[in-house]
């Protein structure tokens, strides 16, 4: 009995301390998705000040554009972009290393490029500066285009982080699911322990999962998924089996999703 006792407060202290620790790589990705949506808004607000002074300068013909206006707004939005793509590359890091499952190759090498577009960004537009200045139009035009692009670059490339950082959740999300039989005639509880054991069968991917003998109910840390929860059966008795979802809307104040199958016996 102190063994079993044992067994089931280890495990509740796995739980608790994993629960808390899936918390933190969802929150790191959480993190990860901010700050490329701060990103994404301030190339977008450099392309916004670009556009006015294209306008005033091309359409209006305006040889005296303000230049400096969208110097400092690009200057400003710039230091944003390249504090937070450093942020992406922070918080994705610290997601893999909650995670393995987690590879962030893919968001940091957007990251990087974005830090380096900024300074495509700031290069270009001093050139633009000096362009107007010296009313050489042509050359003006050609460095809207390619700031337009590298903020263009900068801006797609956040709405791809946004979508991988919540595909990584899926990934990152886990759930404690529990096993309750009720009597298939009365609907009266019966106890999990009355049969061997359960099995968790992944729609998806095939993968079982087992409970033991010291958390004959309970499946622990099941990946996001569509599930086909088993019972073993008895010598006379056994139960029906269940398909469910994994979702958050199915976790109960403890923590679980409970699963209930229905129990027969001869």
């Amino acid at each position: 009995m102190k063994k079993i006792t044992f067994v089931w407060t280890a495990f509740l202290l796995f739980f608790a301390l994993h629960t808390q620790a899936q918390q933190s790589v969802l929150d790191d990705l959480d993190e990860t998705f901010d700050s490329a949506e701060i990103v994404r808004i301030e190339a977008k607000r450099v392309k916004a000040a670009l556009k006015t002074l294209t306008v005033d300068y091309e359409v209006n013909n305006n040889s005296n554009v303000d230049v400096a206006a969208y110097l400092q707004i690009m200057d400003i939005s710039m230091e944003v972009v390249e504090e937070f793509s450093d942020e992406i590359n922070y918080y994705i890091g610290s997601a893999a290393q909650g995670n393995s499952n987690i590879d962030p190759s893919s968001i940091q090498s957007k990251a990087s490029q974005i830090e380096g577009n900024e300074d495509y960004v700031r290069i270009k537009s001093s050139d633009l500066q000096i362009a107007i200045q010296q009313n050489n139009r042509s050359v003006a035009r050609q460095l809207i285009r390619e700031i337009r692009g590298f903020l263009n670059t900068q801006i797609n490339l956040a709405k791809e982080i946004k979508t991988e950082a919540t595909a990584f959740k899926a990934v990152a999300t886990v759930y404690n699911v529990r096993i309750e039989l009720v009597d298939e005639l009365t609907g009266a509880p019966v106890p999990a322990g009355t049969l061997p054991g359960y099995g968790a069968t992944n729609q998806d991917t095939g993968e079982v999962f087992y409970t033991d003998y010291y958390t004959i109910d309970t499946f622990a840390n099941l990946p996001a998924g569509t599930y086909r929860f088993d019972a073993y059966d008895g010598y006379f008795d056994g139960a029906s089996s269940a398909v469910v979802t994994l979702d958050p809307s199915l976790v109960g104040s403890d923590g679980f999703i409970v699963v209930t199958l229905q129990y027969w016996s001869e």
